[in-house]
């Protein structure tokens, strides 16, 4: 099993939370949040395999292997327990964390949430991947930022999510949408047991309206706070008002 590059911040004693980073991003993408919460939590900020300082694997690797990487991280660090956040599709292999490692799961954030990858987003990354292979991920600007980012400030934010987007290795990025083009959740969420809380945004146009819905009907102890003026990367975009939302669910599920 690779092993994940990993950045840990705040003290070992206090409570744990597990942070999954989206689709295209890495561990730096919970920055501002983290710096928010780590003088009351150990935050823990992995990089995915064929993300950010992880090396790429030799095949792509699915959700599954994702969530068994992030459990042998919890290990590593002797984390018996943590809540666990993720973006898009890092909140889909948190949600899989979850439901096979239930021990582990004291809560389960999924910001822009999702079940699958729609037909038709299947289609834009598959067509992505032989882009970025073939010219690099330059190839795709400013298309993939832009729909990301529907509605929000073309800003200081903005430019630097573009300035690390395109410096990913392409064949890393074309590795990790690979392994993620056939994600589906929906068969594991009744065995998610722990409370959970989902955020999708309003100007999200990647994950489908009502997948939060769909998702809470599934789980016992599910709660949806919407973010209206948010799209795809709410952690990101509006770091503050996702800490409040935050926050607010760590005092209910941390003893």
């Amino acid at each position: 099993m690779t092993k994940l590059h990993v950045v840990t911040r705040g003290d070992r004693s206090k409570p744990a939370i597990l942070f999954v980073h989206a689709l295209g991003t890495d561990h730096r993408f919970w920055d501002e949040v983290v710096a928010g919460l780590e003088g009351s939590y150990f935050c823990i900020t992995p990089d995915l395999q064929a993300a950010g300082k992880t090396p790429n694997p030799p095949q792509p690797v699915d959700a599954a292997g994702h969530a068994a990487d992030l459990a042998a991280v919890l290990r590593d660090l002797g984390v018996a327990r943590a809540v666990l956040v993720g973006c898009a599709i890092g909140g889909m292999v948190a949600a899989g964390l979850a439901a096979t490692h239930p021990d582990l799961a004291a809560g389960l954030v999924m910001t822009n949430p999702g079940v699958r990858n729609a037909d038709e987003v299947k289609g834009i990354l598959r067509a992505r991947v032989d882009e970025v292979r073939q010219h690099g991920m330059q190839v795709l600007l400013p298309a993939a930022p832009e729909r990301s980012f529907h509605g929000m400030p073309r800003d200081a934010r903005y430019d630097l999510y573009v300035e690390r987007y395109v410096a990913q290795d392409p064949e890393g990025y074309a590795l990790s949408v690979l392994g993620f083009l056939d994600i589906d959740i929906m068969p594991i969420l009744p065995q998610i047991k722990c409370p959970l809380l989902l955020i999708p945004g309003g100007n999200d146009v990647l994950m489908p309206r009502d997948s939060a819905e769909v998702i809470a009907a599934r789980v016992a102890q599910a709660e949806i706070v919407r973010f209206e003026e948010a799209a795809h990367f709410i952690p990101f975009q509006v770091p503050q008002q996702f800490l409040e939302a935050l926050r607010a669910f760590l005092a209910k599920v941390v003893k």
